[in-house]
């Protein structure tokens, strides 16, 4: 319910009538209604989370390979899961809900950092932590955007938006670890 209809718009009524049990036995698991979308919210992060780690493969999997896994694998849980993936990305006005988002999405993005990381050392030279975790920004950043574009577009394969978000990511990094990077003083001397 929370998922298709969001947070503002469910009461502990509605959700004690659609599970058929007693809002008092709600109230005897979780204080209010943002604790309990707030636990949701949570369960559903580890889930992805879980097949994100295990889609990615182990050390060993090469770069291009973890990022095919992880894509796939996240696109897969949007498709089967989008309600709880829209508990992830959708304005919530209560405070306590928002930092716990911010607190998940913070949580995708130093996983994406240290995924990043498992390159080898030459594939990162020039780039410290807080540049890998900039680029995890944009990729977690872009996977959502991504993933809310898959949700308003049903009939697009999950493998095609993979392969979308691989050939964007991957071709891309792959020129930054081949050690090209884009000069902002070249361009402003040609008066760019």
């Amino acid at each position: 319910m929370f998922g298709d209809r969001g947070y503002e718009h469910v009461r502990i009524d509605d959700i004690a009538t659609a599970a058929g049990i007693s809002k008092a036995l709600i109230y005897e698991h979780f204080r209010s209604k943002s604790e309990l979308y707030i636990e949701l919210m949570n369960h559903a992060a580890a889930e992805l989370g879980t097949s994100l780690v295990t889609a990615a493969g182990s050390p060993d999997v090469s770069g291009s390979g973890r990022l095919e896994g992880a894509a796939f694998a996240m696109f897969d849980f949007v498709d089967k899961r989008s309600d709880s993936f829209h508990m992830f990305v959708r304005d919530v006005t209560d405070p306590e809900i928002g930092a716990q988002q911010d607190a998940l999405r913070n949580g995708f993005v130093s996983a994406m950092a240290d995924i990043m990381e498992l390159e080898p050392l030459e594939k990162r030279e020039g780039f410290d932590r807080v540049q890998t975790e900039q680029l995890a920004e944009m990729v977690v950043a872009g996977a959502y955007a991504l993933a809310e574009w898959a949700l308003r577009n049903p009939a697009t394969d999950r493998r095609e938006l993979a392969a979308m978000m691989c050939n964007f990511m991957w071709l891309g990094l792959g020129r930054l670890q081949d050690g090209e990077r884009w000069d902002f003083s070249a361009r402003s001397e040609e008066g760019d």
